[in-house]
């Protein structure tokens, strides 16, 4: 598992989710939707969230990230999905 995530890949796939995706509701407040990738970000602007494939990701202050997942093989998918998402 590479279970190191890029923070600057983070932020560049939460920018093009952003201005790419579909507006939709998250349990985090108003967010978008982009090929699977739900994105939202804190009512501060501080931290972002992002939730696929059954993990959510909170990048925060300082791009300090927490990661909440089942299992390694689910934040390899998640990755994956990053990567194809800042590809397009």
């Amino acid at each position: 598992m590479q279970n190191l995530i890029d923070a600057k890949l983070l932020m560049k796939v939460f920018s093009k989710v952003e201005q790419q995706g579909v507006a939709v509701d998250t349990t985090f407040g108003k967010g978008f939707e982009l090929d699977g990738m739900t994105i939202a970000s804190g009512f501060d602007g501080y931290d972002l969230y992002f939730v696929a494939d059954e993990v959510t990701v909170t990048l925060g202050f300082h791009q300090k990230y927490h990661i909440d997942a089942k299992d390694e093989e689910h934040i390899d998918r998640f990755i994956q999905r990053l990567k194809r998402i800042e590809a397009k």
